[in-house]
């Protein structure tokens, strides 16, 4: 998420930036994103359950462990959203266009991120929490819960913070992030806008909502805010004119429809992880 550039194009911008059908885009890119980060953080909970003999039960909207066993197996949600996180970070640079394809791999970079260190701000806040049980588990001084409460607020706050250039590079024109005005109000449609929008469309894929997800939804609010506050100061982003069409495109929304129908369709009635091959299902059809 540093210094982003585009080829230079002498093709002239006709429609207000961004274009509505990008917009959109942006909202069902982050609804990926939802259902990405909690679909992920619910694989984690099932593997690490499964390593610590727990005999992890997934469901579409939760996981239980229908065996007695050790509580760190319940931070393997968190560990593997900031790992998710990391990975289509790494993923996202490869492509050059700024398209909605680039668009939602920064939605789920964004939300994977968010649920983490969401999880590891909570160890201090929630006793209940997946990482506030798992840190009980452990053997470690006192205080420590605190330091890394501190450390996922501030992971939080920096990718929010970071996340203000790429929003900003999408711009078709340098003249449309050209003053701090024009940068809140281009942050505001493709970021806060699709970042309230896009959870609240996600919500019915986890209904009824076992995940714990529809409480934070201030917190998903809060977390575009900053970066829209952020793309106020951030000067560093250098758009030249390019020609690409950005429209709605039909990327994202092929990819919610594919994880809602995995989810809903395949995890609705349970599956243990591993699978059992004679009984698949934990609640036959």
């Amino acid at each position: 998420m540093e210094f982003e550039t585009a080829t230079q194009s002498s093709v002239p911008t006709k429609r207000s930036i961004p274009a509505y059908g990008f917009i959109a885009t942006s909202v069902l890119a982050s609804a990926v994103g939802v259902v990405a980060a909690e679909f992920i953080d619910r694989i984690g909970l099932a593997v690490a359950g499964s390593v610590a003999g727990r005999n992890p039960l997934l469901y579409h909207n939760r996981v239980e462990f229908t065996a007695p066993g050790s509580d760190l197996a319940l931070a393997g949600g968190l560990v593997a959203t900031l790992l998710a996180g990391a990975f289509f970070l790494m993923l996202y640079p490869a492509s050059r266009r700024y398209d909605g394809s680039r668009l939602t791999v920064l939605w789920v970079v964004l939300h994977c991120f968010r649920k983490g260190f969401t999880e590891l701000a909570g160890i201090a806040l929630s006793e209940t929490s997946n990482g506030a049980v798992a840190y009980a588990a452990l053997d470690v001084p006192v205080g420590l819960e605190l330091v890394l409460a501190v450390a996922g607020v501030v992971g939080l706050l920096s990718v929010a913070l970071a996340s203000a250039a790429a929003f900003l590079a999408f711009a078709r024109r340098q003249s449309h992030i050209s003053t701090p005005q024009k940068r809140f109000s281009y942050t505001v449609k493709l970021a806060l806008i699709p970042g309230v929008a896009g959870p609240l469309l996600a919500v019915p894929s986890f209904i009824p909502d076992g995940t714990g997800f529809v409480p934070t939804l201030p917190t998903v609010g809060l977390f575009t805010i900053a970066t829209v506050l952020a793309a106020l100061g951030t000067r560093s982003v250098q758009v030249y004119d390019r020609g690409e069409k950005q429209g709605f495109s039909w990327v994202p929304l092929a990819w919610l429809l594919g994880m809602v129908l995995v989810s809903q369709l395949a995890l609705r009635r349970g599956v243990f992880i591993p699978p059992d091959l004679n009984a698949p299902l934990a609640q036959p059809w």
